[in-house]
């Protein structure tokens, strides 16, 4: 075969010059990842989305002190036996009654929690509330227990109670608490 005959027989079998087109399996790897790509960046932007509820503001554990004397009996003692310092993660409401300096007496609930009564007037107090949902976070009720009018609680945002023959109850958003060391 000469040299001519040998190159026109290379461009026969590498097809026609300019043709543009990518081999198929370049196609299919581009293809796919690109949709693996649009898979991933979707589930990461829905695990970081958090729920339209308000948020409970997590505590510090520097503000652990000030926080055990608005606990329950039960809940303070456990608290102050903790040599770890860190193994009950909680929350902070600040609750007052704008306009109404009378005030009323409120408890306050989760699903695995009560309050102690607290007198709550137009003056605000910050109370600890135990987070129910330390590992994962998540949704929770928070109920206001009495007979306080016009009962503000700050939340993220803020959320104004009224308890309606006794009791109201709204959902919150409790963050999961970091690891326990």
């Amino acid at each position: 075969m000469s040299i001519q005959n040998w190159q026109d027989d290379d461009r026969r079998q590498a097809g026609p010059a300019g043709s543009g087109k990518a081999p198929f399996p370049l196609v299919a790897l581009l293809l796919g990842g690109t949709i693996l790509l649009g898979l991933l960046g979707g589930w990461l932007f829905s695990q970081q989305r958090e729920p339209d509820v308000p948020a409970v503001t997590m505590l510090s554990q520097a503000d652990m002190p000030e926080a055990i004397p608005t606990l329950n009996q039960a809940l303070a003692g456990a608290v102050r036996a903790d040599t770890r310092e860190c193994r009950y993660p909680m929350g902070f409401i600040t609750v007052s009654t704008p306009g109404n300096p009378a005030g009323g007496n409120v408890v306050f609930r989760t699903s695995k929690y009560q309050s102690p009564v607290f007198h709550v007037t137009d003056q605000p107090q910050r109370i600890a509330i135990p987070s129910p949902l330390p590992e994962t976070g998540g949704i929770d009720l928070l109920s206001a227990d009495g007979d306080a009018k016009n009962l503000l609680v700050s939340l993220y945002p803020t959320a104004r109670m009224e308890p309606v023959n006794g009791s109201i109850s709204i959902k919150v958003f409790w963050r999961p608490r970091p690891a326990c060391k």
